[in-house]
């Protein structure tokens, strides 16, 4: 089989591997769709690599299931959580396995990934992906959807409620669709023309743009006018791009007892005034992946509510086009690009 493998400063390589045979309790995937991750691209960045096949957010079809799995069987469709534990420190006992203490380890990081047509995977891992679900959605479900999905929990969003998304990317396009499905009303801000245009697709109610005049008087402007009218700032902020320049406005732009979700990797810039959350009387949370659990709560929302992730995917490769996929991402004129190994079957 092909894989896909990080060679350091963004260079790659496309490498011959041999079938995996699944172990006791995993099973192993054909894959149908792996989305390329921002955390993918910290990797491919790098000077310094994992050096075996990268990728974290697998969906596909079982083909084989090894000695000792209970729950899964050959055709069985999955999307898989990238975050595997020891399952028997108290952080896996919660679903936590992305702060295993004992044994942690990360598909396409410690594991080989999903970057590649098949992979071998924990039964524990591999999520139930019912046939209303497309394999673009299990692959966006891996990572960056349920991502957004457990910050918009963390932070308790109600229906009648705005949001704000700083960045539209993958996760903070994740976050524009599952608030919209929740029920709220949402601004979504960036710089990037690509990115804009794709946040009133993914149904935002307005985007603005941070490089044209004041962003918070706008998304100041913009809670009066979803709201009840005096209330100045939105109920919900999830920060997403991890820049400087949009951390300085979370505070500014949220309500007195509103709520804030820091889930982007930034700098080291301090940019935060602990007066300014005295002031404001609100809640700054970090939202840092989600519980294994989750991930089938997940299935549920978007089973219950009909969303989708297809209006946010703009790109689909094959493996040999890895090179022109990776840069495609990086260069972030886009919205979710996927490698479709099987791109034949693929849903």
């Amino acid at each position: 089989m092909k894989g896909v493998v990080f060679t350091g400063n963004r260079t790659l390589e496309v490498r011959e591997f041999d079938v995996p045979v699944p172990a006791r309790g995993e099973a192993l995937i054909r894959i149908e769709a792996s989305g390329i991750c921002g955390s993918d691209l910290h990797v491919y960045r790098s000077a310094s690599t994992p050096g075996q096949i990268g990728g974290h957010e697998p969906c596909g079809t079982v083909v084989e299931v090894g000695e000792g799995c209970m729950r899964l069987q050959v055709g069985d469709r999955v999307s898989v959580h990238h975050h595997q534990g020891c399952g028997v420190c108290d952080r896996c006992a919660r679903g936590e396995t992305v702060s295993c203490r004992l044994a942690h380890h990360c598909y396409g990081v410690s594991r080989p990934g999903s970057f590649a047509e098949y992979m071998t995977a924990n039964e524990a891992n591999c999520i139930p992906l019912p046939e209303p679900l497309s394999f673009a959605d299990g692959a966006c479900m891996a990572c960056v959807g349920t991502t957004a999905y457990a910050a918009l929990r963390r932070l308790e969003a109600r229906a009648h409620e705005t949001l704000a998304v700083f960045g539209l990317g993958p996760v903070g396009l994740s976050a524009v669709l599952v608030g919209r499905a929740m029920g709220l009303r949402v601004l979504g801000m960036d710089v990037i023309d690509e990115r804009l245009a794709l946040g009133l697709r993914c149904d935002a109610d307005e985007v603005i743009d941070a490089r044209q005049g004041d962003p918070v008087e706008r998304i100041l402007a913009f809670s009066r006018t979803a709201g009840v009218g005096w209330v100045e700032g939105v109920d919900c902020l999830v920060e997403t791009s991890g820049a400087t320049p949009a951390r300085e406005c979370m505070i500014p732009a949220i309500r007195r007892g509103g709520r804030i979700a820091i889930v982007g990797v930034g700098g080291e810039e301090k940019v935060i005034n602990p007066t300014q959350i005295h002031g404001k009387a609100c809640t700054l949370i970090g939202s840092v992946v989600f519980p294994l659990g989750w991930s089938w709560d997940f299935v549920h929302f978007l089973l219950a509510s009909g969303m989708r992730f297809e209006a946010m995917v703009t790109h689909r490769f094959a493996l040999e086009q890895a090179a022109e996929a990776l840069r495609t991402a990086d260069e972030g004129h886009c919205g979710k690009v996927l490698f479709t190994p099987h791109e034949a079957t693929s849903a």
